[in-house]
């Protein structure tokens, strides 16, 4: 497995999570695989508990095209898997890959435009190459199969994320806020539509007369200068608090806290936030995209994106009544890391 992004992602969010938390199971499954972490250097295999083999960098020759593939070729792997969107062009061994979502294809808008190029090339070469494609949700199975008219639907094997990663992390010990408050966990980037979130959050204030304040923990990302500057001229301004990256213990204690977790993203490929939520216990109020559509859930409620009138309405409802949250009904990590384990064998067995 391809693991440079641990190395790569100073705060582990995204695709570090994914790979970390296979590895993290992959340590307690019955060892009926040999997992190999593959980076150009060892420096992250203290985060992940599985010793990386290092695949030193050389000048001027590209290591996942050209050092990566004569690296496989000289030892004995059955499978290799990419796990962020790309395989090698010339792989020597069956090779999986994990498309996390399809929003450069979708919404190239919403995107880097440097993203999008090097997805743009690289994913349809990856999928017409893998053996089996691994995507987060039925939606982006969709997506992919109208990205490539000539992708055989059986090729792509749908393994939803895990919604305990946090587990066992006790939360941080002091509460942020006194007062209750809603809570988005994301980059600050348009695909997440939090100037929605904004105007939801007015009405309530306004309409409601709710104390509630409004928190949004997660880095600063791309092309979101009209929410800085919705954020700048908002009347409530400072019942809105923008935390940036938080650490493990100071999201659990978020979830914990939070009054009702909310996401109305434009598109998700599956939407960890809600599921994260979830597992703490916090009901949550999400967009119809993303993995919340495959799963049935108490506490989950998906509204239509941008239908300010009913998400005020709901939050509403929701904050007068109780709402229970159904853990049981969760994909966890172990679920995840065994359907990855099963695929493996299949494909090193031959089968497309």
């Amino acid at each position: 497995m391809d693991v440079r992004v641990l190395s790569a992602q100073k705060e582990r969010v995204g695709i570090a999570q994914y790979i970390a938390c296979l590895l993290t199971e992959y340590q307690y499954a019955h060892r009926d695989v040999i997992l190999q972490p593959l980076s150009y250097e060892t420096d992250q295999s203290g985060r992940t508990g599985v010793a990386v083999r290092a695949i030193p960098r050389v000048k001027g020759i590209p290591w996942q095209s050209l050092l990566l593939p004569w690296h496989l070729r000289r030892h004995h792997y059955d499978v290799f898997h990419g796990p962020a969107f790309s395989i090698p062009p010339f792989s020597p061994i069956p090779s999986l890959v994990t498309i996390h979502d399809a929003a450069f294809y979708r919404m190239p808008e919403v995107v880097r435009s440097d993203t999008v190029r090097y997805l743009m090339q690289v994913v349809p070469r990856s999928m017409r190459n893998a053996a089996k494609i691994i995507v987060p949700s039925w939606e982006v199975r969709e997506d992919l199969l109208k990205m490539a008219s000539d992708l055989s639907p059986d090729r792509i094997a749908v393994i939803a994320l895990g919604s305990d990663r946090l587990r066992g992390i006790l939360p941080s010990p002091e509460s942020f806020l006194e007062a209750p408050y809603f809570l988005h966990v994301g980059t600050i980037e348009p695909r997440k539509n939090l100037e929605f979130l904004l105007e939801v959050f007015h009405e309530i204030v306004t309409k409601g007369h709710l104390p509630h304040h409004l928190v949004l923990a997660g880095s600063n990302g791309w092309n979101n200068e009209s929410f800085w500057r919705a954020y700048e001229n908002f009347p409530l301004k400072d019942r809105v608090h923008i935390l940036g990256y938080v650490s493990d213990s100071e999201t659990v204690r978020l979830y914990h806290d939070a009054a009702i977790y909310l996401s109305p993203s434009h598109y998700e490929g599956f939407g960890l936030g809600s599921f994260e939520a979830l597992w703490q216990g916090c009901p949550v109020i999400a967009s119809p995209t993303g993995g919340v559509k495959d799963h049935a859930v108490e506490g989950l409620y998906v509204l239509p994106t941008d239908d300010v009138e009913l998400w005020t309405q709901k939050i509403m409802e929701m904050v007068k009544e109780r709402v229970d949250v159904d853990q049981k009904a969760l994909p966890t990590w172990h679920e995840t890391y065994a359907q990855h384990a099963a695929l493996y064998h299949e494909v090193s067995h031959g089968k497309r």
